[in-house]
């Protein structure tokens, strides 16, 4: 067996990194909660860049549903853990990587273990598990972790970045826990992306909201991926070049449209409102 050989796995780095900044990528730890639909490909990305510390999350197998999205979904792997199976796919990119796993999932219980000692934690979470988010996000924001946030929207995503400097959680979202699943991910939905692109071409009768279910394509993933690890990657090496909400970069490669705005106020804006009762009628909820 070729014996593992750190400097030259990512020696193609050299030039985008330093020698430097590449020692810290390897001594780095990044928390990733979520190994499906983004999560999995965010880890093997992250491994591919040389971070060398990793705290992952997830108690979901892999399905024949997962295939047409999920990195680790494979014939192969039905009905094998997708934290095990991604954990496995990274330490073979990189054996030397320490990987922490968490088969629970993430809660109020163990979040602060799972962020101890953490650079940056990426958000890969099922969008529906709306308060697993703000648990987590919360906690990084406690802890001054940045943390980001990617969501893949038809052809393109939606990103955006929690630091310290930033809106609180609850600030930029504006959700009653108190109403309707299908409206709280509806309002967060349209705070991860304020700028709509894939409502233009997307099939209101495939999102059935209050069952947990929305389209979702692999090109939007890998778009996803590549914003968020370059954005993580940036809080490790330039975190003063992150620009945390209310700013939001929305991008869709089917339209060939990039927004990068600021949502005065979040979903407290005027425009947000107006934007909730809108997709509210045209949903029918």
């Amino acid at each position: 067996m070729t014996p593992f050989d750190y400097d030259l796995a990512f020696s193609r780095n050299n030039g985008i990194t330093n020698q430097e900044q590449q020692l810290r990528l390897k001594n780095a730890t990044v928390a990733i909660a979520g190994m499906g639909g983004v999560g999995g490909d965010y880890l093997i990305t992250l491994a591919r860049i040389g971070i060398g510390n990793f705290k992952i999350s997830d108690f979901d197998d892999f399905e024949m549903g997962n295939f047409n999205r999920q990195y680790g979904a494979t014939i192969s792997s039905i009905g094998k853990p997708k934290m095990d199976v991604m954990r496995d796919l990274a330490l073979d990119i990189n054996p030397d990587a320490r990987i922490e796993t968490f088969g629970e999932g993430i809660n109020e219980n163990n979040v602060g273990d799972f962020l101890k000692g953490v650079d940056v934690f990426v958000d890969a979470v099922e969008f529906f598990e709306i308060k697993a988010h703000q648990i987590m996000i919360n906690a990084c924001m406690e802890r001054g972790i940045p943390a980001v946030f990617g969501v893949p929207l038809g052809f393109g995503t939606g990103v955006l970045i929690y630091t310290s400097e930033g809106m609180a959680f609850d600030d930029y979202f504006d959700l009653d826990y108190g109403a309707p699943l299908e409206h709280q991910v509806l309002k967060m939905s349209l705070g991860c992306a304020p700028a709509g692109f894939h409502l233009k071409y997307l099939d209101p009768s495939s999102i059935d909201l209050a069952n947990r279910k929305a389209p979702s394509i692999a090109c939007g993933c890998k778009l996803a991926t590549g914003i968020v690890i370059a954005q993580a990657v940036l809080a490790i090496l330039h975190p003063n070049e992150l620009k945390p909400i209310p700013h939001y970069t929305c991008y869709d490669a089917r339209l060939n449209k990039l927004k990068k705005g600021y949502l005065w106020l979040g979903n407290k804006n005027p425009i947000q409102k107006l934007k909730f009762y809108l997709a509210r009628k045209m949903l029918g909820i």
